[in-house]
């Protein structure tokens, strides 16, 4: 019988990214069946000698642990516990004695016929007619070919293990997969994986992350207030916050299709760290209630209240698969208030009221195309926030991003695009220094250049408000279609506060 393999293990399976498996999908290496492949085309398309290689697979982790700060995962890395273990032993092992007795009957029929074929041939023989010889050689010769081989054995053996230390979840309508490993909760892992999957308390209060189980066993890891009722039970609903996937799971759950489906929210944060990262960066970290995380996705941004001073809209540079910790990457300007308090008066526990999220610079999850970011200065902080959520998601066959600096401004963050670089074979980056003779048009102009085809491409452009409409068109009148084009203002200004220069 076939084996089939969803997409994702098969990408975990072999060492690569999802989207190389995609490309061989989209030039016909790889056959699909219902959003699954065969595991005999993958072993064909990926030979034992690259399988055993686990480079890509090391430094795909070391990515995702290290260069993107993932730090929902629980302190310590536990393996699933005992229970756990065991259930997905006990699958695996109902799945084998299924197999074994389909098996035999395979076998059964056939030596039936190659017991009747060799019958036909030796009758054929007195007539000297070589049809069933002929058949007979060739049903000898495919029996042969169809034993398993120790290569074939080595990785049904290595998809096996995985299964055990990792449950996947398949969420429907969207049919999104993510894989759950150690102690973590559906909803924990499920953030990390890059989904927008619906939540609000995440301790078990709301019951916003309901979701109801389709197929697959899970297991309740710790209580909640929020009472389902029995009707709920009886079709299977659960908080994805307070059970784990003991097998492969199915789940029907809610999911942000678009900013639309994000609440406003209004939370107080902590400040945890402040860095200048340059003479006209600020970072700022900060931390949410662990009861009260802010729902947002990538690319969006927020209004920052401190005390006593004018609203201030930040764009958020981190990932939302990291929901209560979060980044931003804040321009200094002369003069400003919000500035001078950043640059020396605020401390570490400082709170800073948000309310939000706002904009639609977010991501086109659906796209099949390749991404290239654009980033003008500190305009690097959204863009942040979209590779960080575009690798969760590892959805895109290639990951460009360009970084735009003018005179007096540098790539203050440039290490941890370079860590990416380096880890990832999907991911390119390039800094760019615009200077008097060579401005940001030029630049985007040789950017443009640099590409095969611009209109099989997603753009995301986030610079100075004052550039934008020269960026448009310029990419424009250069073949990026407008419906592949987002872009986003830097967002510098003080709300109620004008520069005095």
């Amino acid at each position: 019988m076939p084996r089939l393999i969803t997409l994702s293990r098969a990408a975990r399976l072999v060492g690569v990214k999802r989207g190389a498996l995609q490309k061989k999908i989209r030039q016909g290496e790889l056959r699909t069946f219902e959003g699954e492949l065969l595991l005999a085309d993958l072993l064909q398309a990926y030979p034992q000698t690259e399988i055993e290689d686990t480079t890509m697979l090391e430094r795909v982790e070391h990515i995702m642990e290290s260069a993107v700060n993932k730090v929902i995962r629980p302190a310590s890395d536990d393996p699933p516990d005992t229970d756990t273990l065991a259930a997905r032993i006990l699958t695996l092992g109902q799945e084998l004695a299924r197999a074994r007795q389909q098996g035999r009957r395979h076998a059964d029929l056939v030596t039936a016929m190659q017991q009747k074929i060799e019958e036909l041939a030796a009758e054929a023989e007195q007539t000297h007619d070589q049809t069933f010889t002929k058949l007979k050689d060739w049903f000898m010769l495919a029996l042969a070919s169809t034993d398993t081989s120790a290569d074939d054995s080595e990785i049904l053996a290595r998809e096996a293990f995985l299964r055990v230390m990792a449950a996947q979840v398949r969420i429907l309508p969207s049919g999104h997969e993510f894989f759950i490993e150690g102690s973590d909760s559906i909803l924990e892992a499920g953030l990390r994986g890059g989904l927008a999957l619906d939540y609000g308390c995440s301790n078990g209060n709301c019951g916003k992350c309901k979701a109801k189980v389709v197929s697959g066993q899970v297991k309740k890891i710790c209580p909640h207030d929020y009472v389902l009722s029995e009707t709920e039970k009886g079709l299977g609903y659960i908080l994805t916050c307070s059970n784990t996937a003991v097998t492969d799971v199915v789940l029907e759950a809610e999911e942000a299709l678009g900013s639309h489906d994000i609440p406003q929210q209004e939370i107080e944060i902590r400040v945890k760290k402040i860095e200048q990262a340059d003479d006209r960066i600020i970072i700022l970290d900060a931390k949410t209630p662990r009861t009260r995380r802010l729902r947002f996705l990538a690319g969006q941004y927020l209004s920052l209240q401190f005390d006593g001073l004018p609203a201030q809209h930040c764009s958020i540079a981190s990932c939302p698969c990291d929901d209560m910790n979060l980044q931003f990457h804040i321009p200094v300007i002369t003069g400003s208030p919000v500035s001078q308090l950043l640059e020396g008066a605020i401390r570490t526990n400082t709170t800073v009221r948000i309310s939000g999220p706002h904009g639609d610079f977010t991501l086109n999850e659906d796209s099949p195309r390749s991404v290239v970011f654009i980033a003008v200065n500190a305009g690097f902080g959204p863009v942040k926030s979209l590779i960080e959520h575009a690798m969760a998601l590892d959805i895109a066959e290639k990951l460009g991003l360009y970084w735009i600096t003018t005179p007096e401004n540098i790539h203050y963050q440039g290490n941890l695009c370079r860590s990416w670089d380096d880890a990832l074979d999907n991911f390119d980056y390039k800094p760019l220094q615009a200077t008097e003779t060579r401005s940001v048009t030029d630049l985007l102009t040789e950017i443009m250049a640099m590409q095969d085809t611009l209109q099989e491409l997603d753009f995301y452009v986030c610079a100075p408000a004052s550039l934008l409409e020269s960026i448009e068109t310029l990419l424009t009148a250069g073949d990026v279609d407008k419906r592949h084009l987002r872009l986003e203002p830097l967002r510098e200004a003080v709300t109620g506060w004008k520069d005095p220069t």
